[in-house]
């Protein structure tokens, strides 16, 4: 059983989760916020701010579970695994993996051109 922390009830964690989630969903590439929400009948803006992390309603956390097999409640809001397949904790977990790293490089702002002065 895993250990829930309390940072793992706050909507950053949530919205880290729900990133994740449309990574796998995606196929594992950069699929847009627009694409996934089309795909699983959710409106781009609604989807949009729960990745920026509005609340998220408990109708839409079950939308989700409905739209995507093996998902639990238990995942989206606690990061909890328990009671889910081993293939998509498994999945879940590279695709967390390949989110944060995403994410850190964004931060770091290794993505962005390097900023050259001219002398004049």
């Amino acid at each position: 059983m895993n250990a829930t922390s309390p940072d793992d009830l706050d909507n950053a964690a949530i919205a880290h989760r729900l990133r994740i989630l449309r990574h796998l969903v995606s196929g594992g590439g950069q699929g847009s916020r627009a694409q996934f929400a089309a795909r699983i009948g959710i409106e781009y803006k609604r989807w949009n701010n729960f990745e920026r992390g509005f609340p998220l309603p408990r109708g839409m956390a079950i939308h989700l579970v409905r739209a995507i097999d093996g998902l639990t409640l238990d995942w989206i809001y606690l990061g909890r695994q328990d009671g889910m397949s081993m293939r998509l904790q498994r999945e879940l977990e590279e695709a967390g993996k390949a989110v944060t790293l995403s994410e850190r490089r964004g931060a770091s702002g290794s993505s962005r051109k390097p900023v050259t002065k001219s002398r004049a």
